[in-house]
């Protein structure tokens, strides 16, 4: 039997992370993946949705040339091209990251893992056993599927067949209104499709701030999306061809078709065959798997990080939570992570990003909250690019004037949160924000307007 320091069940963003961690840690270690490595992040989630929407930014900018003194002509497009572009990237990645397990000498198992032990593993495929000191489930998810949809179909879609199909839909119900649905539903309506998307809460992006998801929401219905919030779906019929389905608003009923649907309501954890209730592994009512501050279960020498955890379902979470659990194996003791501070980031036009609390968190909190928002219409770069639809919003403490939130929609914004991060992480005021010197021109000089705004000095509005 094979033994080890760390092996980490999973090769995703949390596992990979914690796993190269653990070996420059000085750690003997072993990783399990029964697929590619990077998990659905890099092969299907983040990376090869960030190639599609590459690919849609281009097809917007050769749409707006004339604006900019140039014409085009009729723009030819090719949906399988833009996803074997999307394969391509997610290839290199995964090739860097076999690269990294060689390089750091992490022995990889390319085979499913179940408990047999506490510290015991037991490989599907291959029937061999490994023991380890600790061991790190770092599982992931995957798509919550609707019982009304039948998935066998070709025409009804997850997040993952969705990164498959060849052509871009004449038509599609995206069921969803959360980063994933409104990302793909930018995709593809870049390729001319057009784009129902049904939310069951009152608003899109339902967990940003409330101004936010109304730009959001407004700015799609401009652009020819038909979307409809507080939507419930009630009956589909589908005959692989074309998608009927049936939905509830306000006690009325109303029926869309369209070629394909695609479901993108959330995910949920992946536990099965693990055999986690040999030794009663505590885990709640979603089927989550309970992780304190240092990702410890209620079994010492087993820990949990990423999407298994239900904590928070983001790439650069689960990595910071891998490298948390490998912290509390060496031996260091940290502080726990502020999830509220771990940016958020949705890659639709305009692009959304968040990080700390949104107005309506903060209240809930009891602070005494202020607000003041710096829309990108007064803001040179954003002007210059032709793009300047949106805002930067802050939200302080009327008493101290203290930093508790960061919001964003517009140009670049994705590139400019993790600034809000160290801010709030360093309890900065609006006024010690005023004085941070932001580089002209940028779409980041509206993060020190807004704080000039707070501070009853605005400059430039």
């Amino acid at each position: 039997m094979a033994s080890y320091d760390v092996i980490v069940i999973g090769g995703g963003p949390g596992g990979y992370v914690a796993a190269i961690k653990a070996a420059t840690s000085g750690r003997k270690t072993a990783l399990v993946e029964k697929e590619h490595l990077g998990g659905v992040c890099l092969n299907w989630g983040c990376i090869p949705t960030k190639s599609l929407l590459r690919n849609a930014e281009i097809m917007r900018g050769l749409s707006e040339g004339e604006k900019f003194g140039f014409s085009t002509g009729k723009i030819k497009t090719d949906y399988a091209a833009a996803q074997k572009r999307s394969r391509e990237v997610s290839a290199r990645l995964v090739n860097g990251i076999e690269y990294l397990m060689k390089k750091n000498k992490i022995t990889v198992y390319r085979d499913s893992a179940s408990f047999t032990g506490k510290k015991e593993l037991s490989l599907e495929a291959s029937g061999e056993k490994l023991a380890a000191k600790n061991i790190i489930i770092a599982t992931g998810s995957k798509p919550f599927a609707l019982p009304m949809l039948d998935y066998s179909m070709p025409n009804v879609l997850d997040s993952k067949k969705a990164l498959q199909v060849t052509h871009a839909p004449k038509s599609i119900i995206i069921i969803g209104a959360g980063a994933i649905g409104m990302e793909f539903a930018t995709v593809f309506r870049s390729y001319g499709t057009d784009v129902h998307i049904i939310e069951m809460l009152p608003r899109v992006l339902p967990n940003e701030d409330a101004e936010i998801s109304a730009l959001v929401g407004k700015e799609f219905r401009k652009k020819g999306f038909d979307v409809h919030t507080g939507t419930k779906l009630a009956k589909v019929k589908n005959d692989g061809k074309t998608v009927c389905a049936c939905f509830e608003k306000n006690g009325k009923t109303f029926e869309l078709q369209s070629e394909a649907v695609l479901a993108a309501t959330g995910v949920r954890p992946n536990t099965e065959g693990l055999n986690l209730k040999l030794f009663g592994i505590k885990m709640d009512r979603r089927g989550c798997i309970e992780a304190d501050e240092n990702m410890c279960t209620s079994v010492p020498g087993i820990y949990a990080v990423g999407d298994v955890t239900g904590k928070l379902a983001l790439a650069h979470a689960a990595s910071a939570q891998g490298m948390r659990a490998v912290d509390h194996i060496c031996g260091k003791r940290r502080g726990p992570l502020d999830y509220s501070n771990i940016p958020k980031c949705t890659y639709t036009v305009p692009e959304v990003a968040s990080a700390g609390l949104t107005e309506e968190e903060a209240k809930e909190n009891g602070y005494d909250v202020r607000t003041a928002v710096f829309p990108l219409s007064a803001n040179g770069k954003a002007i210059a690019y032709g793009d300047d639809t949106g805002f930067v919003k802050l939200v302080y403490d009327e008493k101290y004037g203290q930093l508790l939130g960061m919001h964003m929609a517009g140009i670049h914004v994705t590139e400019m949160i993790w600034g809000a991060v160290g801010y709030l992480g360093m309890e900065m005021t609006v006024e010690e924000m005023a004085e941070v010197v932001h580089p002209h021109p940028t779409v980041s000089e509206a993060v020190m307007e807004a704080a000039h705004i707070a501070n009853g000095k605005p400059v430039h509005i």
